[in-house]
């Protein structure tokens, strides 16, 4: 038989999808447009309690409140995301070292290099503090796709943008769960105002999962309705040719550098050669 895995026109991310028991979870992807990487495959639960500890003491230095995870005692901040039953942490992947582990993991980038290529870049990592609210986003459940920058027009068969959600408190419909409509992203297309809410189906699963979803798949949220809080992380990817939201050069010490496989040096852009702005040329970021 003709070993077609080794063939230079198939993905080398599949070999690694196959050797880590991933071949299912790449076949939801393929159906559905999201899969969940159970507690079980990530193979360390100490990784969402030590994430889960670090979210809370960042949240609570930059509100000036202490957060409670099960009475929902929290702070509130300003800015992109906020709302009434929520808001949105950003740039603190260098403020613990458990960040530095969650956009390298072996049982996550596969799948994502599978879709954007091994010269993927992490676009952002941001933390959702949700809390109980009636009203959420709404009767249309903030429907959406990821893949913004197509205004008009068909969205790209191909994704440019992939995202994963860490759980960091148990999904459920009424603790407001992540949503999406199964198969979306095969329409190629952002949903329409209000579109598709009779669709959405919750994604329910317990703290330590990691959902990971299609660039192009509506995903909104259920409103939390029970007491206490919903922590998630998302760490979302572009390809190598399209600007990344969060700029992580000149923020990373090499120390960080120093612990960690050379991928995390590349997915923050420090091997990035554009961008170049002397008489040397495009040279690595890493070497200006």
């Amino acid at each position: 038989m003709t070993d077609w895995m080794n063939h230079k026109t198939v993905s080398p991310a599949y070999r690694e999808i196959c050797e880590r028991g991933l071949t299912r979870n790449l076949e939801e992807l393929e159906a559905y447009g999201l899969t969940v990487i159970t507690p079980e495959q990530i193979g360390d639960p100490n990784l969402v309690e030590r994430a889960r500890r670090a979210v809370l003491r960042i949240a609570e230095e930059r509100t000036g409140t202490a957060h409670d995870i099960e009475t929902g005692s929290h702070g509130k901040l300003e800015g992109a995301g906020s709302n009434a039953s929520q808001y949105l942490l950003y740039a603190f992947l260098e403020e613990d070292p458990v960040f530095e582990q969650i956009p390298v993991h072996e049982m996550t980038l596969p799948l994502v290099d599978y879709y954007l290529g091994p010269g993927c870049q992490l676009s952002s990592l941001t933390c959702f503090v949700k809390w109980q609210d009636d009203v959420g986003y709404g009767p249309g459940l903030g429907l959406h796709d990821d893949s913004g920058l197509y205004r008009t027009g068909p969205l790209p068969a191909s994704p440019h943008v992939f995202n994963t959600n860490w759980i960091l408190t148990d999904y459920t419909l009424d603790n407001g769960a992540f949503c999406i409509v199964p198969g979306s992203h095969k329409l190629r297309r952002h949903p329409r105002p209000g579109e598709g809410a009779d669709k959405a189906v919750p994604v329910e699963a317990p703290a330590g999962s990691v959902l990971v979803f299609h660039g192009n798949v509506w995903h909104g949220a259920f409103p939390r309705k029970n007491p206490g809080l919903r922590l998630s992380v998302n760490a979302y990817y572009c390809g190598p040719h399209y600007r990344a939201q969060e700029n992580f050069r000149g923020r990373i010490g090499e120390e960080i550098f120093d612990r960690n496989p050379p991928r995390l040096r590349q997915l923050l852009g420090y091997e990035d050669v554009w961008g170049f702005e002397d008489q040397r040329g495009p040279i690595p970021y890493s070497a200006r």
